[in-house]
């Protein structure tokens, strides 16, 4: 395989993120409980997360890691992530606040990294946007797997069984605090670094 098919593979992988996020967030709004449907929802997130896990491992192991891929890569990311937490929110299972507080947190974290170009450092993920991905595909496919066996979870809908309709307000606190502190913690980075100091770790 030539050096530019193994870069292209990585990059059809990390792409691959943002039509499983479309396929997501339209069925989302024809699943019903207990339905073949929503089973096959919980299993795109799914391939939706491996994705992200395993295009910067490909990318090492086939020598294929770039300036692009490290920006691609976030901007995948960040778009996969919102259109599936829109649809989560069309569908009744998220408030439309967490889906608000996500876009505000990708938006600036954007502008923080152009910020970091302009002033000579390094943009590398930091360890708290690895976590704030894991709580935010975690997030969303705990949601889906509450609706999936026990039917809508909206405020005003019924709840899959009674002592856990609390569940999904615990969620997205969780994923809310998590996304939070990754902005503050970005933020906090690119003010504190010097030029030509990498963003990362």
């Amino acid at each position: 395989m030539s050096g530019n098919s193994r870069y292209m593979l990585v990059q059809y992988v990390t792409v691959a993120r943002i039509p499983l996020a479309i396929s997501v967030a339209v069925l989302l709004q024809f699943a019903a409980a207990k339905e073949p449907l929503a089973f096959v929802v919980i299993g795109l997130l799914v391939v939706q997360e491996l994705t992200d896990m395993f295009d910067g491992w490909l990318a090492r192991r086939l020598g294929a890691s770039s300036r692009f891929g490290s920006l691609f890569d976030p901007y995948c990311d960040s778009i996969a992530r919102l259109i599936t937490f829109f649809g989560l929110a069309a569908a009744g299972m998220c408030d439309s606040w967490l889906f608000l507080l996500l876009a505000v947190r990708d938006v600036s974290v954007a502008y923080i990294r152009i910020m970091c170009i302009l002033k000579g450092l390094q943009v590398a993920a930091r360890v708290s946007g690895k976590l704030k991905a894991l709580a935010q595909g975690i997030g969303a496919i705990v949601l889906v797997v509450l609706f999936s066996f026990g039917g809508p979870v909206g405020v005003k809908k019924p709840w899959l069984a009674e002592g856990v309709e609390h569940a999904p307000l615990v969620i997205e606190i969780l994923i809310a605090v998590v996304t939070f502190w990754s902005l503050l913690d970005y933020f906090k980075a690119a003010r504190h670094k010097p030029v030509g100091e990498p963003l990362t770790k």
